[in-house]
Order: C-alpha cells, then structure tokens, then sequence
C-alpha cells in the first residue's frame, strides 16, 4: 500500500532546487560527483553516487524518484515486522499502515533526496538492535550487522547519528540480565559505527558554512509544527497523538516502548536543544523519527482493539479498520494537493518551459551566484541552446569588471536567479554583476519571471527586435 501510494503521480510535481541539485550532480558521472562534493555537500556523496546509478535508466521524475518511493515501502515493512515482535501481528500492521498514509511519508517518497532511505535504514538499524538485545546471550553476528547499518546511515545523513543517543537509552532501560554487557557490546558496535563515518564528518566539518549557515534557532512551536507536518493537520495530530498515548501506556510492553519512545523523542531532542547554540534542526534531518511515531500508533490502535468491550473476534479489526478509513479520508486532500504539478518550492519545469519556448541559439546566459547553477539546471535540454561561458569564469562568478567588458558582445542574455537561503550570498560579485547589467544603458529588460525561489530575468540589446 506504500508503494502504491508513493507511486501515485510520482511524476506530477516538478523538480524543485533540492531535487535539480541531486538530478544534476548525480547524472555528471563519478568525476563529476567527486569534483563537486569536494567543496560542497559531502554529506550527500553517497547519495549522488546512488543516483549516477539510476539515471542510466533516465533522468524524468517518475525514474530518479523511485529510489525514494521503494524506500518508503521498505520501512513500512519493517514497521510492519518491529511491531509484530514488539507487540502484536495487528500492531505492526496497523503501524505499517499509518506510516503508508501519512502525508510526510509520500512527500519524502516523491523527493530526490536521501530522507526516505534514511527512514528505511533506522527500521533496520532498530530491528537489527532489537535482534540483539532479545538474545540472552549477545552474539557477535546482530551487532556487527547493527554497526554496518548505522554507519552507512551516517553516510548517507550525518544527523541519522542523532539515533546513537536514542538506542544508548533503550539499551539501558532493556529487561533482563546482563546490562552491562549489553552497553558493552552495543558501545562497541557504536563506536564501530562512528569510526567508519569520522572522513565524512572531518569533510562536513570544512563545508558548514555552505550546508547548515541557513538555518535558525527553532523555538519551542517547532516541535508543534514538525507534528502537524507529520499528520498533515492539527485534528488528524490530535487523534494520532492519543493512539501513541495508548501505545506508550499499554501494558506488558516495557521492551516496546524502551526501543520505540526514545527512537521518537531523543533525536529530536538533540537537534532541538543543539540548535539553541548552533542551528542544526529541520524536520526532514529528523524525518526517521516518523517511523517511531506511526509503530507507536499502530500499538495504540491494537491496545485500544484489546479494550473493546465484549469477545467477538471481529470487532478489534473492524473498529481499527474504521479508524484508518477515517485517517485516509482525512488526509487525502494533503495527499492530493502535494501531488499537483506547481506543488513543490520552486517551479523548475515552469522554468524549462519558459526557456524552450523563447530561447534563441547563442543566447547567454548567466547564474546568479554561478556556483547555484545546479539548482536550476534539472531539466537540462531547456539550457542546451543558451551560452554560459562568456559570462562566468570557469564556471564561476565573473568579476564585475570583466563581466561588464563581457556584455558587449552580447545581444539576448538570460538571468537565472537562485538566491542562497536568507539571501547570504558568499561574495557580492553576483550582486553587483547583476547591479552593473541592469544600469547597462545597451540593455533594456524584456520580461521577468518568478517560478517560487528563482527567478528568470530577459534582457535584451536596444534597437534588437524581440
């Protein structure tokens, strides 16, 4: 059911900034990926190497979305199997099929980004713990299998890391002898784990300013909006809340709620309080929280089914089935309106559009700030007639006194405007480029368009007709 719901209209929506950047790098080969992660998103390296992969099938949306799309489905089906050991069959199942239904599930299942596999790693990343920690006697096997999986989370997503804190806690708070051992055996597999992800982080490290500089402090109402991010409204939250109420009160559990509680809270927690000094906090770097969240709602639910006044066998699942009917119902309009065309960001196919339809050969073309290209660049016959050598500098920003002797060759040039998030450009070459081709009094502007956080700009020679 995940799947299907992932799938459906995966290629509806553009591109938007985040999504062209992964498109672009991913399709530029091995060279390419390591040439750009070596000054910016290392984090994603992995990631883009996964793409170079998929994009031998084709760079269209439905295609390089799918990776997405079939992880979703995975962690459902590990939700699926966490809850029948932890609680119940119906447990997991119900847990499997909110996380399906959920909006932030699909949204995260349609992007070209990593998140949905991240998800899908941390349900195996608490199967694999659980597997070890339900064996009275601690085997070699489940930990090393534990520590490989969290380190190629770590890879794919440094603040997948954020689960360390959280399963420290649940192997302390685990029934049964032998704590000690446990921590011993879990530190060691944890430190495997970050071992194996120390290059990548020494790497992130060099290239902060340029990956999280954007981000702000959250306040206390962020924890509120990541819920209703998550359900997709206030009501649906409210009645989601109260079934992980019932999941984490229900009786005879305790090993349940010690993996699936601080597997919801802890990472959160971390990101949060570690944003009041350094902003490191967005929903989607946290989004494998989710998957907690809806296992702890399908325990809820089967615990509710338990209450059911009387013993006829069908009126558990009946009154479940109602419940997720309900949920479906509730949610639809979110899942539709995020599968509309113009739904994301930016509005990158609007874009191409635009630039296919009145783009001449020998146009020129500039990107503002040229290092920003890729986050425009998704759809890329659109920019095959336009020239972008002449006005950049090997790719990069052309200083103002070169860029202003470079128009006089010129007589159509295009601005791609891709602003940094708060506008913090690096330099104020780009500004001051564009500055000095609006005040070119050779230049007239024809049009302007704006497709959500870029913008395009026509300008144009005088006396040249249009």
């Amino acid at each position: 059911m995940t799947l299907g719901i992932c799938l459906w209209r995966i290629g509806t929506p553009t591109y938007w900034r985040d999504e062209s950047v992964s498109v672009v790098v991913g399709h530029s080969g091995v060279g390419g990926i390591g040439d750009f992660t070596s000054h910016i998103d290392a984090v994603h390296r992995l990631y883009y190497l996964l793409i170079d992969l998929v994009t031998v099938f084709g760079t269209g949306e439905a295609v390089t979305r799918a990776p997405s799309a079939v992880a979703a489905a995975l962690a459902a089906v590990g939700i699926a199997v966490l809850g029948w050991r932890l609680h119940s069959a119906r447990a997991g199942l119900y847990g499997g099929l909110v996380y399906g239904l959920l909006p932030i599930t699909s949204r995260y299942g349609q992007e070209v980004r990593q998140y949905a596999l991240v998800s899908a790693g941390a349900v195996l990343a608490a199967y694999l713990l659980l597997r070890a920690l339900e064996d009275p006697r601690p085997r070699v096997g489940w930990y090393a299998a534990y520590a490989g999986a969290m380190g190629l989370m770590g890879w794919f997503h440094l603040y997948a890391l954020f689960l360390v804190p959280a399963h420290g806690l649940t192997v302390a708070l685990w029934n049964g002898d032998g704590r000690l051992r446990r921590l011993a055996y879990w530190g060691s597999a944890t430190l495997v784990a970050v071992l194996a992800v120390v290059p990548l982080v020494l790497a992130a490290r060099g290239q902060e300013g340029t990956q999280v500089s954007w981000l702000s402090r959250p306040g206390a109402g962020a924890l509120y909006d990541f819920g209703v991010l998550i359900a997709g409204g206030g009501v649906v939250l409210a009645v989601l809340v109260a079934a992980v109420a019932v999941g984490l009160l229900g009786r005879g559990h305790r090993d349940a709620v010690a993996l699936v509680a601080p597997w919801l809270l802890v990472p959160v927690a971390v990101a949060w309080t570690i944003s009041q000094a350094h902003p490191v906090y967005h929903p989607r770097y946290v989004l494998y929280c989710v998957c907690a969240f809806a296992l702890l709602a399908g325990m809820g639910l089967a615990t509710a089914g338990e209450w059911l006044p009387g013993r006829r066998a069908w009126a558990a699942p009946a009154a479940a089935t109602v419940a997720l009917a309900c949920l479906a119902v509730a949610v639809l309009p979110d899942q539709a309106a995020m599968r509309r065309p113009r739904s994301r960001p930016d509005d990158l196919r609007g874009l191409a559009t635009v630039l296919r339809q009145n783009a001449r050969p020998g146009d020129a073309v500039v990107y503002l700030p040229a290092d920003r290209r890729v986050f425009a660049t998704a759809y890329a016959d659109a920019f095959a007639r336009l020239d972008a050598a002449p006005l950049h500098d090997h790719g990069g920003d052309l200083p103002t006194p070169r860029f202003k002797a470079a128009l006089a060759g010129r007589s159509r040039i295009w601005v791609v405007e891709i602003p940094p998030p708060g506008h913090r450009y690096r330099t104020p070459v780009p500004l001051h480029n564009r500055t000095a081709l609006q005040r070119d009094p050779r230049f007239h502007t024809v049009q302007k368009w704006s497709f959500g956080g870029v913008l395009l700009t026509l300008f144009q020679r005088n006396g040249k007709s249009t």
